[in-house]
């Protein structure tokens, strides 16, 4: 079979998984659909475009669903808002029932994926108003990537036309079967066309170049070079980066061939035809926001960080870079099996260490088309770099944004990842990384993206499992909680409580409810919550009906600030958003947030071994000199090495030369807090604990003795040493 069948096997696979992945998603939840497409129906239903304002976006965004996306260029929504005019869409704003709960860029919440709320017999088909218009549009994108796909197929012949075949068809497979590629060309999104031409650009530049280095031009090259960029520069800024790529690529030839004409004569063509198409929008900017790019008014309602990112930030936002490249879905949010992205680190690594293996060994002479390899590299260098540019901005460091490189980002990972095979074995690297490919593509709308959009379904209150049962408790809104799930756990900050909750619809008032779980740690301080709306954020509670009993799981991360060690008291509950108050809330038990693993050091070192496996290593003290009145505070480092039996208190005595204490600071470790009962082995804790001296104390010297005891039978804890049941503190406080 010759490599042009084999194009159309490829070409024919990623037609058929397009449409999968565009019915796999429901409509508004793929990549910023709930915002491409109220653009698209502004277009549709105005014949004008949206003008941005920050302040209406901000105080009332259904006012403004397009969000900061409606100032981006206008030729995508234009395009599909011609093949949907025919088709009414005034049901979008009843479609585009927002979960503005939903968990945006966080993949690792469990349910509560969805955007929007949805109803089935709105989204069922046929198809009708806006989500028929939605589909239709998923469709023909799906198309435009097809077209992506055909260019990878010409760039990587462009390249090695004298090449093994492997090459060309590996690098097809490789865009065709990318399943973030497939997400993003299955969705209503400017991505698509943004891609489309960004790969034409490029393999037009490249022919160009090729070209341009054997001799003079007729002026009609540069003059559809400009063209492309201009329809570029009309769907998405990037296209500006498209401008400096060939911008450095003729200064190059002109410097190669000796002669100016490619920069002088081939630039200006290219950019005075790409601003004469593309010119009225930014001048429409420029008169409208005083920003011919708009970008002030984007980021004003978009937002910005908090501060500058570090090398740290961006190297942690790394991974989000890369699996966005791959395969992150619906709003960044639904996320793959592990596993898939370990492949997807390793063939990206593998092809770029073999590339550069590759172009070590070679010595290509010009104007040999292979030698021009570099340029699809300098171009996916160029949009790498303005993506770091925007993330330092925003949040936004996302593998899809260099899109418009993938044709000759495949076509290099391929040359690199059969440079680690023997000449007669690399045929094989291709076929199995394609296949491989394409099983993963394939597996991933009905194993990944599909179950994310699943609704819950109500369940008996008879099947509620009887070791979660409890007497229910009214939580406001007819709605009471029957039962929970909270397993015995032991997490760190940054980990996750998980929680199960069982809420019963007795007599639902028709609210609409905000469900909230929350953990409570040092001092009842905030550690941890979740607020969403109930049934996984997917039923709302004006939807639930008398009888219905909705199994609702619950993942809350921890705090990173949280103080630790301590008991987590975990309470559940409604919120009512639109009255801003507190329906009921429900205590469902505790969790231990233990101790950071790497603890730190006491001043003062002791050793002393109490019973029960409690041992003092030392103390801090401060201040030492006091005046009366004074609060002195002893912090004590407790280590575990096993769980006592009970929990103890602490006593702190202040003493002078009288016996009795001057002053005293008894309670359990933490204030309560962190009881003993919760201690494990190995683990240290820091107990501070605050004396207020008397302002009538004597002054003198005065000295510290701690020790522990049972508040029930007031017996002390005795010292393995036979020391007594006390610590002398050897520091004395100076009371003047």
């Amino acid at each position: 079979m010759n490599n042009r069948r084999w194009f159309l096997l490829i070409l024919l696979a990623y037609l058929i998984l397009g449409v999968i992945y565009s019915l796999a998603t429901p409509p508004l939840e793929a990549s910023d659909e709930f915002k491409h497409y109220p653009y698209t129906q502004y277009v549709q239903t105005h014949h004008d475009l949206p003008v941005l304002d920050p302040e209406t976006c901000l105080a009332t965004p259904d006012d403004c669903p397009w969000l900061q996306d409606g100032g981006q260029p206008p030729l995508y929504y234009i395009l599909m808002a011609a093949v949907t005019s025919w088709i009414d869409t005034s049901d979008l704003p009843t479609l585009r029932w927002m979960n503005w709960h939903a968990f945006i860029g966080d993949p690792s919440q469990i349910c509560n994926k969805n955007l929007v709320i949805h109803v089935p017999e709105r989204e069922a088909f046929p198809w009708r108003g806006s989500v028929l218009a939605i589909h239709l549009i998923r469709l023909l994108t799906v198309g435009i990537g097809a077209g992506t796909v055909f260019l990878t197929y010409r760039l990587a012949r462009d390249l090695f036309p004298d090449g093994p075949p492997g090459i060309v068809l590996g690098a097809t497979a490789l865009t065709a079967f990318n399943p973030m590629f497939l997400f993003v060309n299955s969705a209503v999104n400017n991505d698509a066309l943004a891609a489309f031409l960004g790969c034409l650009s490029l393999l037009l530049t490249v022919r160009l170049v090729c070209d341009g280095l054997q001799g003079p031009l007729p002026l009609r090259r540069y003059g559809l070079v400009g063209l492309v960029v201009g329809l570029f520069l009309l769907t998405k800024l990037s296209g500006l980066a498209a401008l400096i790529l060939l911008a450095l690529l003729l200064t190059w030839v002109s410097l190669h061939r000796r002669s100016l004409r490619p920069l002088l004569v081939g630039f200006p063509i290219i950019v005075g035809i790409a601003a004469g198409l593309s010119g009225w929008w930014f001048l429409r900017n420029w008169r409208l926001y005083g920003d011919p790019t708009a970008l002030n008014v984007f980021v004003a309602i978009q937002g910005v960080r908090p501060g500058t990112p570090t090398l740290r930030d961006w190297w942690g936002e790394f991974g989000t870079f890369r699996w966005t490249y791959w395969g992150l879905f619906g709003a960044v949010d639904v996320m793959a099996p592990r596993w898939v992205y370990t492949f997807f680190d390793l063939l990206s690594v593998a092809g770029l260490v073999g590339l550069i293996r590759w172009a070590a060994r070679r010595r290509p002479t010009l104007p040999d088309p292979s030698s021009l390899w570099w340029i699809p590299a300098l171009w996916a260098g160029i949009l790498f770099v303005s993506v770091l540019r925007w993330t330092w901005i925003y949040f936004s460091f996302q593998g899809r944004l260099v899109f418009p490189a993938i044709a000759g980002i495949s076509t290099l990972l391929t040359v690199g990842l059969r440079e680690w095979a023997p000449p007669h074995h690399r045929l094989k690297v291709t076929t199995g990384v394609s296949l491989a490919l394409l099983l993963i593509a394939a597996a991933i709308p009905f194993a990944v993206i599909r179950p994310a959009y699943v609704l819950p379904e109500p369940i008996d209150p008879g099947d509620v499992p009887s070791e979660a049962r409890v007497e229910p408790i009214d939580v406001g809104g007819g709605i009471r909680v029957v039962g929970w799930e909270l397993p015995p756990q032991t997490v760190r900050t940054g980990e996750n409580v998980e929680v199960v909750i069982y809420w019963e619809a007795v007599a639902p008032d028709g609210g609409d409810y905000v469900s909230f779980v929350r953990l409570l740690g040092r001092g009842m301080e905030l550690a941890g919550d979740v607020n969403r709306r109930p049934a996984c954020g997917m039923v709302p509670t004006s939807l639930w009906e008398p009888g219905q009993v909705w199994r609702d799981p619950y993942r809350v991360r921890v705090r990173s600030d949280a103080a630790a060690p301590t008991r987590l008291r975990i309470e559940a509950g409604l919120y009512d958003a639109t009255r801003r108050e507190t329906l009921g809330v429900v205590r469902l038990g505790e969790a231990k947030l233990a101790p950071p693993r790497q603890a730190p050091s006491p001043s003062y070192s002791l050793e002393v071994e109490f019973e029960e496996g409690i041992v003092l290593e030392g103390y801090d003290l401060s201040p030492s000199i006091a005046a009366p009145g004074d609060v002195v505070t002893l912090t004590l480092y407790w280590r575990a090495e096993g769980t006592p039996s009970r929990d103890y208190q602490v006593f702190v005595h202040l003493v002078g030369e009288d016996p009795q204490p001057a002053a005293q600071a008894d309670g359990p470790p933490l204030n309560g807090d962190y009881p003993t009962g919760m201690w494990e082995a190995g683990e240290t804790i820091v107990d501070p604990h605050p004396i207020p001296l008397p302002a009538d104390l004597p002054p003198g010297e005065y000295r510290l003795r701690v020790g522990l005891y049972d508040l029930e039978t007031m017996m002390r804890l005795a010292r393995r040493d036979g020391g007594g049941d006390a610590v002398d503190i050897s520091t004395p406080i100076q009371v003047r």
